[in-house]
């Protein structure tokens, strides 16, 4: 059943002043998101994870000890230090109690250390054995820090 409002053709039959008012509501709307301020970049969005807590390199987050214990984990980027705490009841008070700590800066420099196999060496002797006889990716670098040549564009791959 049509109202006394509609036409045959489906269309509202608004008188033109009523129009009018509805056309500049929307440039008004139109005119507001155009010179809302802007933040210099991307909104964060609602579901989004928020950041790490932490200041001038130093982040603090929660983890799982074992399968009754958390911990506090505290990172700090600058210094090059981990440690953690665990938060334990003594007489009743919840204590926080410095369980692990150590610095990583050295920890780079090592080539192998408590690995499972294969070790650097093992990798390093099977590349000398797929370059040996002539293998794909012979191009690989023959000691540490240097450089593959980039693939040549014109020449098809295998």
């Amino acid at each position: 059943m049509d109202g006394p409002d509609s036409r045959a053709d489906g269309r509202l039959g608004l008188n033109p002043a009523a129009q009018w008012v509805i056309v500049g509501l929307l440039a008004i709307i139109a005119a507001g998101l155009w010179t809302r301020p802007r933040t210099g970049g991307l909104e964060p969005a609602l579901a989004q994870v928020p950041p790490l807590a932490g200041a001038r390199g130093v982040y603090a987050f929660t983890g799982q000890l074992d399968p009754t214990h958390y911990g506090l984990f505290m990172l700090d980027v600058d210094q090059g230090t981990i440690w953690c705490y665990e938060l334990e009841n003594v007489g009743g008070a919840r204590k926080l109690r410095l369980i692990a700590a150590r610095t990583w800066i050295y920890d780079r420099y090592l080539q192998d250390f408590n690995n499972a196999p294969p070790d650097f060496r093992m990798v390093q002797k099977l590349v000398a054995e797929q370059r040996a006889r002539g293998g794909e990716h012979s191009n690989l670098p023959d000691e540490p820090g240097q450089t593959v040549p980039a693939p040549d564009p014109g020449r098809p791959e295998k």
